[in-house]
């Protein structure tokens, strides 16, 4: 092997990496295969074995990172990245039957996964090219969610799946290098650097402290580094937002915040959550500066966790009686 075949090789499986196909259509999320492969470079890093079980090892755990880190659906599709990423060069899977011969057009599904006894992990040599590489494991997994997820939500994937967190400027400096460096700025200043949701300013000296530019459509789903694809929000606010637990509804005179259903605590700082529900955001300086309503839509459908409260809430949680039931 010549001395250059070891680089040509480790950039060729971040290349497959930054290069595996995801489904897209008008706009939705499918994470399924990035987090798939972040929950593999997870094992790698612990040192577990190559292939892991389907049923007993990959399934449970890829349904919970879709659940919390997936775009909002009724039911979790595991097998789906788990029978497709073979496609992508990227992974293997063995079973007591050749899958080929049982896939249907909707393609494998769980159960045959299961009574097939079905394991799958990266390839030997590319196994064996992480192992001898723990550098290549963290370039991966930056790779993975720099392209897929938005900056606040990195540090608890890596939790999830059971990966190292990096150095903190690092982290930054990956997830801000595709990126306008004027887009904090103007957000910022649109906003008159305080936060859109509660007002935090606080400053150390000159320097803002927790305040944070947010995209609303994410980066790394398409949206862009304007204005009206941004809100400046506190770290609270920016980490709720990614995650789900609120959003925003248009109304005549700009957007109101809306907490999700799935919201709950006995904190005080979960009762300022929800008592944000319904309120008004703070405008942007101009009126061409408010959010674009599709980006809007989008977190809606993308991001936002189930059902916003006051579609949900009891006549008892509104201060109402509950109608007597006709007999």
């Amino acid at each position: 092997m010549s001395a250059g075949s070891p680089t040509m090789t480790r950039d060729d499986f971040l290349r497959r990496v930054a290069g595996i196909n995801v489904w897209k259509r008008d706009g939705e999320r499918a994470p399924h295969k990035p987090l798939l492969l972040l929950l593999a470079l997870g094992r790698v890093q612990r040192g577990e074995r190559r292939l892991a079980g389907y049923g007993d090892e990959i399934a449970d755990d890829l349904k919970s990172l879709l659940r919390r880190f997936g775009p909002p659906r009724s039911v979790p599709h595991p097998e789906a990245p788990f029978a497709r990423l073979p496609n992508d060069d990227l992974w293997e899977v063995v079973a007591d039957e050749d899958l080929d011969r049982i896939t249907g057009k909707g393609g494998v599904t769980h159960r045959q996964l299961i009574d097939r006894a079905a394991a799958g992990g990266f390839s030997r040599s590319d196994q064996q090219l992480l192992l001898a590489d723990p550098r290549l494991v963290e370039e991966a997994a930056r790779e993975l969610l720099a392209g897929h997820f938005e900056p606040s939500l990195h540090n608890d994937i890596r939790d999830a799946v059971g990966l190292s967190r990096p150095a903190e400027h690092r982290a930054a400096a990956t997830a801000s290098s595709t990126r306008d460096p004027g887009f904090r700025h103007a957000v910022l200043r649109a906003y008159e650097r305080r936060c859109a949701v509660c007002g935090f300013d606080v400053r150390l000296d000159d320097d803002l402290v927790g305040l944070d530019a947010a995209h609303i459509r994410w980066h790394s789903a398409g949206g862009p580094d304007e204005v009206r694809n941004g809100l400046a929000l506190c770290i609270l606010h920016h980490r709720t937002f990614d995650r789900g637990a609120i959003g925003l509804r248009r109304t005549r005179d700009g957007f109101r915040l809306v907490v999700s259903d799935e919201v709950n605590g006995q904190s005080p700082a979960c009762r300022q959550l929800l008592d944000c529900h319904g309120k008004p955001i703070r405008n942007p300086q101009r009126s061409r500066q408010r959010p674009d309503p599709d980006f809007v839509d989008w977190h809606r459908k993308q991001v936002f966790r189930g059902r916003s409260r006051d579609l949900e809430a009891s006549a008892d949680e509104r201060g109402e009686r509950k109608p007597e039931r006709m007999k």
